[in-house]
């Protein structure tokens, strides 16, 4: 309540009450919200913004990543908290803060951008070659001279600056978590909540501190998209290889887009369960019940503000039970996944930088091969870096924009070992710099897949395609390939269009050593994207995990210390029936069974 007083006694009360309620607690550490004394005494810990305003008090988020002085405030309160609460049985951890990343262009943080640069490039001159900043005349003189970007700053001056935030809210983080590890029992772990899909900065890096990831399953402005959730679940749970935890999803809906959308009967259940198959093992919602005023009082939640259960409260509860049934058997269990997908937030970035359309979205793309590519084999892993392939039949990278020599040979090991690698379109276009490869695209692959791209073209309105695969369609981005080695499999070719692409090679595939690339020049329809993907597997050996399940059934696996637990989930709007290759136990229903017949978002737990 004023500075260097602290009071737990309303903490200490609600501590107590989950407790007698069978509740354990996770706090947040109040850092996202600073108190109006401090920043009212000490403005300098305030944010500027992108207009070079500093901002007001009020609201959330307005304090500034980068001010020691707020920084060490933080490491006072989170150290208090973990005096306080470090070892109370009832509390098992910490999240620190709340859903970094909002931008501050202060001076302070300047000062540390500047250093982080001298630290990368030794020499002004050095940056100046890694950005090719001749061009336009933004060649520096002095560090003094570079500044926080803006969207229209150079490509590598814009992607060196995303860099260093990812590790300007790591080293944030960690002054949190080096106040509070003295004090803990051993126990406690340490999280955040990152953010679905935003890629403000590298999600990855900060998480590499932590205990366990976690992150709030927001989607905003449109309806739940199983998909998504897929792609989201694997994602986080890539950044450390070991399950994550839902710290945040909407009971209903949400307060801060165009469309705030109230999920139907049975999403709530069905999505937790789908988190649960990629390996979640905690799952909570924003909010209980609404705050009287604020910025959320129309936010979903389990009961209204008078206390009386939403209808979604009976359907929680419900989804409650079943996990306490069920948790015995998947205690310990980590999700099956013999494919992987490399995802990479500097492509993301530099996509977004120059997508040559605005109708290019890199994070749809990921969505669209996590959704073709997840019915075709038994799990997906996403990696944050492509290390450690040897242990998959199967690697795609959907949108590898940004690929590193060092990745390049990673990749080029992988396949000569006897991986299949699948690459998406747009890949191998920089390097790490985000300055085009001399050798043109896909850069450090090109040698290995025996082909270039030499024509590329923005589709005003999708096209067919033809080949081997059946026939399919693409549209927004499409690649010419030209082959400049022997040995080159063309597997779809452009259908007659008048133009660049007039039967042009699409998709091309191609032995290397032990292995096989395949390059993949558009962004194709979900027809054509499963096919590939059935293709794909096929040739890397890999197998569904059920066969012939009906198109919008998820099938998920577990596996641990007793054994295969399968989950299916039914997302299409209509009943389903799915055979299984033998009797299982329903460990929901208690009963063994040949099929299962899954009503709307219906939900079976079984095993063989």
């Amino acid at each position: 309540p004023s500075e260097g007083v602290y009071d737990f006694g309303w903490l200490d009360r609600a501590i107590a009450l989950a407790s007698a309620n069978g509740m354990k607690v996770l706090l947040g550490t109040p850092t996202a919200a600073p108190p109006a004394w401090l920043t009212a005494k000490f403005p300098e810990t305030l944010l500027i913004d992108a207009s070079g305003q500093r901002a007001r008090h009020g609201g959330r988020r307005h304090f500034s990543v980068g001010s020691a002085l707020y920084r060490q405030k933080a490491a006072g309160i989170a150290a208090e908290m973990a005096r306080r609460y470090g070892r109370d049985p009832n509390v098992i951890g910490f999240q620190i803060d709340n859903e970094y990343g909002r931008d501050t262009r202060d001076a302070e943080t300047l000062a540390a951008f500047r250093n982080w640069l001298i630290a990368k490039y030794g020499t002004v001159s050095a940056m100046n070659a890694a950005w090719f900043a001749s061009y336009w005349s933004q060649t520096y003189d002095s560090w003094e001279q570079v500044n926080i970007p803006g969207t229209g700053d150079n490509p590598g001056l814009l992607l060196d600056w995303q860099r260093f935030w990812s590790e300007f809210w790591r080293d944030y983080q960690q002054n949190q978590i080096d106040a509070m590890r003295p004090h803990l029992a051993a126990d406690k772990i340490i999280t955040t909540n990152f953010v679905a899909h935003y890629d403000n900065f590298d999600y990855s890096v900060p998480a590499q501190r932590l205990d366990v990831v976690g992150w709030d399953w927001y989607f905003e402005g449109k309806d739940f998209d199983p998909a998504e959730g897929g792609m989201l679940h694997d994602l986080y749970r890539g950044f450390l290889g070991r399950n994550p935890r839902i710290i945040e999803a909407a009971a209903g809906n949400i307060v801060y887009v165009d469309r705030n959308f109230t999920q139907a009967p049975g999403i709530n259940r069905a999505m937790v369960w789908q988190a649960v198959g990629h390996g979640a093992d905690a799952f909570a919602w924003w909010v209980w019940q609404p705050p009287l005023n604020g910025n959320e009082p129309f936010h979903g939640s389990l009961i209204d503000v008078a206390g009386r259960p939403r209808p979604v409260f009976a359907e929680i509860a419900q989804v409650g039970g079943e996990l306490s049934k069920v948790w015995p058997a998947l205690r310990g269990s980590e999700p099956v996944a013999e494919i992987a997908m490399l995802h990479d937030y500097p492509s993301r970035w530099a996509l977004k930088r120059l997508p040559m359309t605005k109708d290019y979205d890199p994070w749809a793309v990921f969505v669209a091969w996590h959704r073709a590519f997840g019915p075709a084999v038994s799990g997906i892993a996403v990696l944050r870096e492509p290390v450690g392939l040897d242990r998959y039949r199967l690697v795609i990278a959907p949108a590898l924009h940004i690929l590193g020599k060092e990745q390049g040979d990673r990749l080029a090991d992988y396949v000569r070992g006897g991986g299949h690698l699948v690459l998406g379109p747009r890949s191998g276009v920089k390097d790490q710099t985000s300055s085009l490869w001399q050798m043109g695209q896909p850069g450090p692959l090109a040698a290995l897949l025996g082909a270039h791209i030499d024509q590329t073209e923005v589709l005003v309105k999708p096209i067919a395609l033809e080949g081997s695969l059946g026939p399919m369609g693409a549209s927004t981005w499409a690649e010419r390939l030209a082959a400049d080695a022997p040995g080159l499999e063309t597997l779809v070719r452009y259908a007659p269009t008048n133009d660049w692409l007039d039967r042009a090679p699409a998709v091309v595939t191609r032995t290397v050593g032990k292995g096989r690339i395949t390059y993949v020049g558009a962004l194709l329809d979900d027809d054509g994207m499963a096919r590939l993907a059935t293709w794909a597997a096929n040739a890397a050996g890999a197998k569904p995990l059920w066969q012939g399940v009906p198109r919008g059934v998820e099938i998920l696996a577990r596996a641990g210390a007793k054994g295969r637990i399968l989950v299916a989930i039914n997302w299409t709007g209509v009943s389903q029936k799915v055979a299984l290759s033998a009797p299982m136990k329903d460990l929901l229903s208690g009963r063994t069974t040949s099929s299962l017949t899954l009503d709307r978002f219906g939900i079976a737990v079984v095993i063989p």
